[in-house]
C-alpha cells in the first residue's frame, strides 16, 4: 500500500490522482468535514455525521483516525477503514496515521514524504481560495505535527514545481514496486 503524507497544499491530492492513473485505486476515507466544491460523496471521502463517526471509532471501524479543531470552533474527524486496506491502494494519511497504521503489523505501506516549500504552499492556499486564518492554522500546525516524521518515512518527495505531478507520481510507482521486490 502506498501512503503519501504531506503538509497541506503539498500536492498530495493531484499525486495520488496521477498515482490512480497507472492502475492504483484510492482509499476512500471518512470525515465529517463539509464537502468543497467539487467533491463528490465516495470518491473524495465518504462525508459522514460527528455522531456516526464516533460511533464506528468506538466498534474499532477505523485503522487510524485524527481530529482537527478548525478556526470555526468545529471538529473535524477522518478515519479509514480496516476492511478498506490492500497493496493495490494509495492514501493520504497525516503524521498522526503514520504512526496508528505502522503499528499494524499486517498492512506494510511505504510511505513517501510529498515536500513543498512554505512560499509555494502560501500560493497555493491563495489560489485554492482558503480561508486565511483557516489557511494559517494549518500552515502552524504542520510545523508541529510533521517535526521528527522522518523516522516513519520511507522515501521523499519534492514538489516544489520543478518536475511535472505525473514524473512525480511515475518516480513513486517505481520506488514502491522496487521497495516491494526487497
Amino acid at each position: 500500500m502506498i501512503l503519501l503524507l504531506g503538509k497541506t497544499c503539498s500536492g498530495k491530492d493531484t499525486i495520488l490522482n496521477e498515482i490512480i492513473k497507472l492502475g492504483y485505486q484510492k482509499l476512500v476515507t471518512y470525515t465529517t468535514r463539509p464537502m468543497r466544491p467539487g467533491e463528490v460523496e465516495g470518491v473524495n471521502y465518504h462525508y459522514i455525521t460527528t455522531e456516526d463517526f464516533l460511533l464506528k471509532e468506538a466498534n474499532g471501524f477505523f485503522a487510524e483516525t485524527t481530529s482537527y479543531n478548525v478556526a470555526t470552533g468545529d471538529t473535524w474527524y477522518y478515519g479509514s477503514a480496516i476492511e478498506d486496506y490492500n497493496k493495490d491502494k494509495v492514501m493520504i494519511v497525516n503524521p498522526d496515521g503514520i504512526k496508528q497504521i505502522s503499528k499494524v503489523q499486517s498492512l506494510n505501506p511505504v510511505v513517501f514524504y510529498i515536500q513543498a516549500e512554505g512560499n509555494v504552499i502560501r500560493k497555493r492556499l491563495a489560489r485554492r481560495g482558503d480561508n486565511r486564518l483557516e489557511a494559517e492554522r494549518r500552515m502552524l500546525a504542520d510545523d508541529k505535527d510533521f517535526f521528527g516524521i522522518d523516522k516513519y518515512v520511507d522515501y521523499f518527495a519534492s514538489n516544489n514545481g520543478l518536475f511535472s505531478l505525473g514524473a512525480v507520481a511515475d518516480e513513486i510507482v517505481k520506488l514502491y514496486k522496487k521497495h516491494n521486490k526487497n
